[in-house]
Formats: C-alpha cells, sequence, structure tokens
C-alpha cells in the first residue's frame, strides 16, 4: 500500500481510485484528503469516551488518602499525555482516529514521529502540567488526618481550596483552546487546527488504512516471514537464472 504524498507544489495520490490531484479533492472520484469536522468530531467523541472512563476511574481511586492523591494524579498526567502523544507517534492515530479512518502525517505524507506528536499536543501538556503541579502542591499542605476524616465528595473541594484563584485561568485557557481548534480549522484549506500549525502536521482521510494499527504489523510481519522462506536459489530457478 503506498502512502499519500504530497509535493512542494499541492499534488497528492489519491487513496481512493491512485489518481494524481491537487487541492482537496480528487479530480477523478471527489475523494476529500483533508480531513474535516465530522470526522473529527467522530474521532474526539470516541478519544472522550474513553478519556472520560478513565478519568471517572483515577477520580474514585485518587481520594482513598493523600498518598493515592499523589500517586493518581502522577499517573493520570502521565496517562492522557501517553494516550495522545504515544499513539500519534507510533500510529499517526488515536484509537477515535483509527475509528474514523484518519490519520497524522507531515506536510509532506511521510509518518509522524516522537517530535513532531510531542510538539502537537505542547500546549495542552504545559496547560495540564500546571494545574496538576497546584495541585500536588495543594496536597502537601493538607495533614493526612484532616484529608481521610472528610467525606469522600469533600475531599477534592479540600485540595481546590488550597490552590491559587487564578488557576481557574488557566482551565478556561485549556477550554477556549480546544474550541478554538475547531475555528482555525476552518479557516484553512487543509483543515490544519491549531496544534497541526504547531506540530508541522496534517490530518487526512486514508479509507485504506486497517482500523486495528497492530494488524498493520501483523501483515507486514507475516509478509517479512514469507520473503525469508523464499531461497536465493529459489528466485534465480523461478527467474530463470539457473
Amino acid at each position: 500500500m503506498q502512502p499519500v504524498r504530497f509535493t512542494t507544489d499541492g499534488q497528492w495520490n489519491c487513496p481512493r481510485c491512485g489518481a494524481s490531484a491537487s487541492g482537496k479533492r480528487c479530480p477523478n472520484c471527489k475523494f476529500l484528503i483533508y480531513a474535516g469536522f465530522i470526522p473529527r468530531i467522530i474521532a474526539g467523541l470516541v478519544d472522550g469516551g474513553i478519556c472520560w472512563t478513565a478519568a471517572k476511574c483515577f477520580l474514585f481511586f485518587r481520594c482513598n488518602s493523600l498518598d493515592a492523591f499523589l500517586a493518581v494524579t502522577l499517573l493520570g498526567f502521565v496517562f492522557f499525555r501517553l494516550y495522545h502523544i504515544l499513539f500519534v507517534a507510533l500510529w499517526g492515530q488515536t484509537p477515535g482516529k483509527m475509528l474514523a479512518r484518519i490519520q497524522v502525517t507531515r506536510l509532506d505524507g511521510s509518518p509522524v514521529g516522537w517530535t513532531h506528536a510531542i510538539l502537537r499536543n505542547s500546549v495542552e501538556t504545559t496547560l495540564v502540567a500546571i494545574i496538576v503541579y497546584f495541585e500536588i502542591k495543594a496536597s502537601f499542605q493538607i495533614p493526612a488526618m484532616d484529608f481521610l476524616s472528610a467525606m469522600r465528595e469533600q475531599r477534592d473541594a479540600l485540595i481546590s481550596k488550597l490552590m491559587p484563584h487564578d488557576i481557574i485561568y488557566v482551565s478556561m485557557a485549556s477550554k477556549l483552546y480546544v474550541y478554538s481548534e475547531y475555528v482555525v480549522m476552518w479557516m484553512n484549506k487543509r483543515k490544519r487546527a491549531i496544534h497541526d500549525f504547531i506540530g508541522g502536521t496534517v490530518v487526512i482521510h486514508d479509507p485504506r488504512q486497517s482500523i486495528l494499527p497492530w494488524r498493520r504489523i501483523k501483515v507486514m510481519r507475516d509478509i517479512a516471514d514469507k520473503m525469508e522462506e523464499i531461497s536465493f536459489e529459489d528466485f534465480l530457478e523461478k527467474h530463470g537464472k539457473l
């Protein structure tokens, strides 16, 4: 399967019919190459559902004690950052993007790596890191017995009271950043959001991709195994050299 490639003058090969195209649509089959609002919403809903479920689990366990609060807060931060960075760095897709059949690539269509994936998520990571820092700092100011004596549903409130009042602006900035992504996406032909400009990436449709990326790895391994089974003598005999 030939990956989609973009030339410096905007030419690309259509993943549906293979025709050469420019702009955002294939002139032959009218395939739209750049992922727009609807597929990204689908991907966002799937990823949001997974992250929401994980967040509920983390919130439940981190209120057991101050030690649990510290450990689970750090674990949650690492989990959510890796969710959005690891999947993109390895496959160019989060689970939501896999389901929507869209993929993050570099501007020339080549696979993204760790640098692009980290840069793409850098703003969200920075904003969340600020909140996590003050949560941890506040947890060190509460006596363990006071934390345990409070009702479970009140323990998060104890932490919140000790955090700076201005932290609410960081939370607001995080939400505004997410919403602004879709606004910026509508303002350019390649449907690039802010994090795409930061990371040097673009999101494209590719209906040929398997929903499960590890199946792609398995297919590649099977092909490699088949190639190893063919001896050099068999190759020469098949092609009439012996």
